[in-house]
């Protein structure tokens, strides 16, 4: 009862303070306690709603509209070592870098989709061997000389230097560019290679910067760290450790004299770091404002903070089971070969190799990648349906070990891969399914700086799990072509079928689009049907950034520094406004 009473003299005081009309005074002071409890529940709730309401509104009625400014950091791990579009394909860092730099003839946007960078317009003669470009005419570099065909020229002619030793080298085998004027260039190719205009995604590196530079002595030159390019981010600064040398941090700063739609961003900044976990402890203690690849298991420390975001890319490649028939005769066998299909369940593997952090495949060709033939029907997973296969292939467990034979032929493979743990768990999600239907699957994995040359070189494996990479106009022969069964190529299956030889030969010479969409519509089919590998998944590239870095919007990405592709739209600082009616 005290305690009520206190509460209701401290009631009536307060209220009698406010300055409101005598009579809703009275009337306050003339409740019990219960009811001036009430009321000041109902005034708190009035009050709350009102706000809430001007809130909503607000919010209904205006937007964020991105502004000019702010710095973006993003960790990096590794070093960079060539920031020219000529030797930057052999490092992920270096081409992440070039990308910002660098200029090309063509781009490719968010969706894959090829689009006029340099180029203004290019024309295709008739037997479908010259590509005729022309270049815009209002381009730069950031030293203020203008751009003109003649570093096109060079920039392709370098590449085909094998003093260079460009990665990039095999794109442009065998072709030739000629100079028509000061912004037209002519590239002649000895046969019709339909998907060629994405060669020329490649950036454009500037002549009057590296001519006097011998090409074997280009890998040691300054302007290697310190970029000339025309693209929207020109070189500002690096640092380096003084005593070993390394570089700690690389900045960007806006091209305010770029042709194309300038970013928002004033600055991009990169900090290396030696580890992965280095990397994103700097993301995650709010050191940096994003990390430009986030490694599977370390995903959790960053999905678990609120105010960071993780991307998920994906790029046109795919990881399977390459059948090598020659090397173990039971993959001959069709009912084999279905049996494995029907009991590999795919939505599993992705769940426990990869976390769910990926996409199950069954095609050569992904979704979002030119050409995937969205209209074949799929096997489903039915382990039911494999036993049934292999007992009518003859494969029965007649001395009840739980593994069967056919002939006194036990039946058996060696998974083959590398030690990535990814690759491991998911070799270990196939074996215990195949074991159930009754196949013994072994696992060999050994060093990725080794399988290249003890493994895959002298196609020494019974079923090879490993991952292949398309470009976004794919040309899937290097893949599956029966030229490609030996070293270097890299049909791993060594399949060989004239049907699917044709297609492909074919497809790479078509131009017209559509036609060429229907060819590789009928080769994913045969390699469906025909199961010389077994399509499992491709893993998203994951990368992340804090909530405040906004633009981001790719989601597809032929390379990993594609997720640069919309960095016209990245942005720090926003400003309110109220919506146009």
């Amino acid at each position: 009862m005290r305690n009520m009473s206190s509460l209701r003299s401290t009631l009536t005081n307060a209220w009698r303070r406010l300055k409101a009309p005598h009579w809703v005074r009275l009337l306050f002071i003339s409740m019990s306690t219960i009811e001036r409890v009430l009321f000041a529940w109902l005034i708190v709730l009035l009050i709350s709603s009102g706000i809430w309401s001007t809130v909503s509104y607000i919010g209904r009625n205006t937007e964020l509209i991105a502004q000019s400014g702010g710095v973006y950091f993003e960790a990096a791990v590794g070093q960079p070592r060539h920031i020219n579009p000529i030797l930057a394909g052999a490092n992920d860092l270096d081409v992440d870098i070039a990308a910002l730099v660098y200029s090309s003839l063509f781009q490719l946007d968010e969706n894959l989709e090829l689009q006029k960078d340099l180029a203004t317009e290019y024309s295709l003669s008739e037997d479908n061997l010259e590509y005729t470009i022309e270049l815009r005419r209002d381009v730069h570099w950031h030293d203020g000389e203008p751009l003109t065909a003649a570093d096109v020229i060079f920039t392709i002619r370098s590449i085909q230097t094998p003093d260079y030793a460009s990665p990039l080298a095999t794109a442009f085998q065998g072709v030739t560019i000629e100079q028509m004027d000061d912004y037209t260039v002519k590239f002649i190719l000895k046969q019709p290679y339909a998907p060629f205009l994405t060669s020329l995604t490649v950036g454009i590196a500037p002549q009057h910067v590296w001519e006097s530079i011998a090409p074997k002595n280009a890998a040691l030159a300054e302007q290697m760290l310190k970029p000339v390019g025309s693209g929207p981010f020109r070189f500002s600064e690096i640092k380096t450790r003084r005593r070993t040398g390394d570089v700690t941090e690389f900045r960007l700063v806006r091209n305010k004299a770029y042709y194309g739609q300038r970013p928002y961003l004033d600055e991009i900044v990169f900090s290396f770091f030696d580890t992965h976990d280095d990397a994103v402890r700097a993301f995650t203690s709010g050191n940096v404002d994003g990390v430009g690849f986030l490694p599977l298991q370390l995903l959790a420390d960053v999905e678990n903070r609120r105010s960071l975001v993780t991307h998920r890319l994906l790029l046109p490649q795919y990881f399977g089971l390459f059948f090598n028939q020659q090397n173990n005769s039971a993959l001959d066998d069709e009912g084999v070969r279905n049996a494995l299909a029907q009991a590999t369940d795919r939505t599993a593997i992705v769940a426990e190799a990869l976390g769910g952090q990926g996409e199950e495949l069954h095609l050569p060709i992904p979704p979002g990648v030119f050409a995937f033939n969205n209209e074949l029907e799929l096997p489903s997973y039915d382990p039911e349906a494999a036993r049934q296969n292999l007992e009518e292939a003859g494969w029965q467990d007649t001395d009840g070990d739980g593994i069967r034979e056919k002939d006194g032929t036990a039946l058996r493979f060696t998974i083959t891969t590398t030690d990535w743990p990814e690759y491991i768990r998911t070799a270990e999600a196939i074996q215990r399914q195949w074991t159930a239907i009754g196949v013994d699957a072994q696992i060999e994995h050994v060093g990725a700086g080794t399988i290249q040359q003890s493994i895959i070189r002298p196609r020494d494996y019974d079923i090879l799990l490993f991952g292949q990479i398309l470009s976004a106009q794919p040309d899937p022969y290097p893949f599956w072509h029966s030229t490609q069964t030996r070293s270097p190529g890299l049909n791993f299956a060594l399949f060989k079928n004239q049907e699917v030889d044709k297609l492909l030969e074919e497809a790479r010479k078509t131009i017209d689009i559509e036609k060429r969409r229907e060819l590789y519509g009928d080769f994913q089919g045969y390699i469906l049907d025909l199961k010389p590998a077994l399509i499992l998944y491709r893993p998203y590239y994951l990368f992340a950034a804090t909530k405040d870095i906004r633009g981001i919007t790719a989601q597809y990405a032929a390379r990993t520094a594609d997720r640069f592709n919309d960095i016209e739209k990245w942005h720090k600082n926003v400003k309110r406004v109220w919506k146009s009616k």
